[in-house]
């Protein structure tokens, strides 16, 4: 079978296992060829954020011509065409009918990196947490290639957190796999506490359990 004639499905996984390759995240990229067969096994930590940040991240290598504001629906079209994890424009503007929110940071007009807010609930594998009125879901942040490198997610999650502040939103919660070393290193960056560290396995998309691998890190 030649590249060309593969399904657009099976090209779409492709390209997904060679950009978690690329950026080093080869153990991801083993947990999805498993996952592609119905085997799944996720570890992840359940984080809280906006704890003791002692200063502002700084965007390296840009103008001052950026922006950090909530993206309209009307701009959902440009992120709906990056395809990324399945989410179509029309999925992401029922995300915002529902009350979530996405903020971004433009540059020269354009959006450069975007990040989503629940305030209903975080919901991810085998952990489901309905949020307070003083809770927020942190999830889904993305950085558009050519602008990787110009320390845009920590700048972005740092305005998140006095957004969500303003809210009376303190108490922030984020989800990342432990085989994602790059998220998982961004969270210590931002003095992110680890809460838990569970596992979930499914087979065959039936059969399913989690544990709690780890849910005391108050010694570190």
């Amino acid at each position: 079978m030649t590249f060309t004639s593969l399904k657009k499905t099976d090209i779409s996984f492709l390209k997904k296992i060679q950009v978690k390759v690329r950026y080093g995240l080869t153990l991801q990229a083993i947990r999805y060829m498993f996952i592609r067969i119905g085997i799944e096994f996720t570890p992840y930590y359940l984080f809280q954020e906006g704890i003791n940040i002692t200063e502002v991240p700084e965007i390296k290598g840009l103008d001052a011509n950026y922006s950090c504001e909530l993206i309209r629906p009307e701009d959902m079209k440009i992120i709906g065409a990056l395809n990324y994890a399945g989410f179509s424009e029309e999925k992401l503007l029922k995300l915002v009918e529902v009350g979530e929110k996405c903020i971004g940071i433009k540059h020269n007009g354009e959006i450069v990196a975007f990040m989503w807010i629940n305030f209903i609930e975080l919901s991810y594998k085998a952990t489901v947490i309905h949020l307070k009125s003083d809770e927020a879901y942190l999830w889904f942040m993305y950085t558009m290639e050519s602008y990787r490198g110009n320390n845009l997610a920590p700048y972005l999650r740092y305005k998140s957190y006095e957004m969500l502040k303003e809210m009376g939103r303190d108490k922030l919660y984020s989800i990342s796999d432990y085989f994602n070393s790059p998220a998982v290193t961004f969270k210590k960056k931002l003095n992110a506490k680890k809460l838990e560290l569970i596992l979930f396995i499914q087979l065959f998309n039936k059969l399913h359990r989690s544990f709690t691998l780890k849910s005391d890190y108050s010694s570190q």
